[in-house]
C-alpha cells in the first residue's frame, strides 16, 4: 500500500515538472526574439 502511494505521488511529481518544463519551453518561445545561448544545440 505504501508503494502504491509513493509511485502516485511519484508521478504527480514527475506530471507537474513534465508540465512547468512545456510552459517554459512555450514562455521561451512566445515572449522571446532571440533563442538563449544556454538552449541552443
Amino acid at each position: 500500500m505504501l508503494k502504491k502511494a509513493l509511485l502516485s505521488s511519484l508521478a504527480v511529481v514527475i506530471i507537474t515538472v513534465a508540465n512547468l518544463g512545456v510552459s517554459t519551453a512555450s514562455f521561451f518561445t512566445f515572449y522571446q526574439p532571440k533563442t538563449p545561448k544556454a538552449l541552443e544545440k
